[in-house]
């Protein structure tokens, strides 16, 4: 997902205009280190201009789609278009558009990993706050909770995908042995 302003003359950016008329499209995670390209590319240009120029960003072809993805930025993910949601606003920078999509693959850098899962602390990623803020996810600000509740309904958040077969698999056999049993009571009666 991404989101992307209009002009006040309703001018949609490229990234928009591409992603629906493709049908696919790339993110990158915005990163403190990128934070300088990322700004520059948030102007508005016409279709004429490169953005990756304008920004100084080198490209990586994306391996499943037909698109550049930014090379430095540590996550980066392919995806194939669903949808566009529009936010009407009134304000000089005009509406918004949400770009929703499915990711059908994902880049990781070696850099950014420990024990097996991301390490926000180690990307560092960056968030616009609103107005011109933005601000920065580093290492001492990463905290974690666990969601009280049943643990199959939570299964992989905790950054283990082979938790969800793991589960599953425990209900087929639990389900297997019930009614097993249940047969057997039927054949006493």
């Amino acid at each position: 997902m991404f989101a992307a302003n209009e002009n006040s003359s309703g001018t949609r950016k490229d990234s928009v205009v591409n992603a629906e008329t493709t049908g696919v499209f790339g993110w990158n995670v915005a990163t403190w280190d990128l934070r300088e390209a990322v700004n520059a590319s948030a102007e508005l240009l016409g279709p004429e201009v490169d953005e990756f120029e304008k920004a100084d960003l080198e490209k990586e072809e994306a391996k499943l789609i037909g698109v550049s993805l930014v090379k430095k930025s540590p996550v980066r993910f392919e995806c194939s278009y669903y949808t566009t949601l529009r936010l009407p606003g009134s304000s000089p920078s005009g509406s918004t558009n949400i770009v929703i999509g499915r990711v059908i693959a994902v880049h990781i850098s070696d850099s950014v990993i420990t024990d097996g899962k991301i390490d926000i602390g180690k990307v560092q990623p960056i968030a616009r706050c609103g107005y011109y803020e933005y601000a920065v996810i580093r290492s001492d600000a990463v905290f974690e909770m666990i969601i009280p509740g049943d643990q199959k309904n939570l299964a992989g958040l905790e950054g283990n995908a082979g938790q969800i077969k793991a589960l599953e698999d425990k209900e087929a056999s639990d389900a297997a042995i019930g009614s097993l049993t249940n047969d057997s009571k039927a054949q006493r009666s």
